[in-house]
């Protein structure tokens, strides 16, 4: 399990979502954690259906840097 670091306003942002798109959200953040080579320097955006998030995964942290919703 890797430690998540939410950066900037993606920790402002994760307390005002809905909690089903909160849920959303960690969901994309493991999909990306748990994906071969999710070991890199270049952040990476994934998409759920009502949230996105850009993340960049280095050995046991993630580092949250966006996190963003349609709603």
């Amino acid at each position: 399990m890797r430690r998540v670091e939410l950066t900037g306003q993606a920790d402002a942002v994760m307390e005002a979502l809905p909690d089903d798109v909160h849920e959303e959200v960690l969901a994309i953040i493991d999909s990306v954690t748990d994906a071969p080579g999710a070991d890199r320097t270049d952040p990476t955006e994934a998409f759920g259906t009502a949230s996105w998030v850009t993340c960049r995964a280095r050995y046991d942290v993630v580092e949250v840097l966006d996190v963003g919703w349609a709603g």
